[in-house]
């Protein structure tokens, strides 16, 4: 069971803890929170119009580890661009990342061709220009999340500072089952028993967009009142007592 199982599933676990996680809900989250990132330009518009129904995914992930290799080499993006060795390296590691969720698509057809590598990089430049939001604050890509009964250890994709952020590639407005994964993320950090997190966000470099919140509010505003820390522990206990039920049966 992983974080994307349980963020589109579950359905009666998220109503018992998180029965204000609304259609209503999201559509005034979205229009009170998200903000564009200035000087990003706003849309990176999809040049790569003959790709394949899986590319989206593939193309998402190669711009996030292509972003991530340009940040933990301290050089920019347009430098990593021109690096044949790192761009494969990122495109290899994007497919079999994918390939994990798709076992039934070969290898070969998910890796890009040169004009979706392109349209990476500029998705890649995106995250370089988010980051400069916040110049002061360390940032780390894939920050590991320790498991907990059931639930795997995973990876979040990105922390700033005292920020978690979901990232999503996508052409829509944020989606409940985008909050839904972050919050999986922020039960399982909180169930160790160390608070790494005090704010949560939402990142989309396809439209150049983002929003950030206090955890503690929006877990209590989802909630209906409840302790955030009650509520993580006893959200964690519920998916794993809903995945044994289900399995038994």
């Amino acid at each position: 069971m992983n974080e994307r199982d349980i963020a589109n599933g579950f359905s009666a676990v998220w109503s018992e803890f998180f029965p204000m996680l609304s259609p209503t809900f999201i559509v005034a989250f979205n229009e009170a929170f998200v903000r564009p990132i200035l000087g990003s330009g706003g849309i990176v518009p999809a040049v790569s119009s003959k790709a394949k129904t899986a590319r989206p995914d593939v193309l998402a992930e190669f711009a996030f580890r292509l972003a991530s290799a340009a940040f933990e080499a301290g050089i920019p993006v347009k430098a990593a661009v021109s690096d044949e060795s790192l761009l494969d390296a990122a495109d290899l590691a994007a497919s079999k990342r994918i390939r994990e969720f798709r076992p039934d698509l070969p290898l070969a057809e998910l890796r890009l061709n040169k004009l979706e590598q392109q349209e990476g990089a500029r998705l890649a430049a995106v995250y370089e220009e988010f980051l400069r939001l916040w110049p002061t604050e360390s940032a780390t890509f894939s920050p590991k999340i320790r498991g907990n009964g059931l639930l795997s250890s995973c990876f979040a994709d990105l922390s700033v500072g005292k920020t978690l952020f979901e990232v999503k590639t996508i052409v829509r407005p944020f989606h409940s089952r985008d909050l839904r994964q972050l919050l999986v993320y922020l039960a399982l950090q909180s169930a160790t028993g160390e608070r790494r997190w005090d704010y949560g966000g939402l990142f989309n470099p396809r439209l150049g967009v983002f929003c950030t919140f206090n955890i503690d509010w929006l877990v209590t505003r989802l909630s209906g009142g409840r302790p955030p820390k009650m509520i993580f522990a006893d959200f964690v206990q519920a998916l794993t007592r809903d995945f044994v039920l289900d399995s038994r049966f």
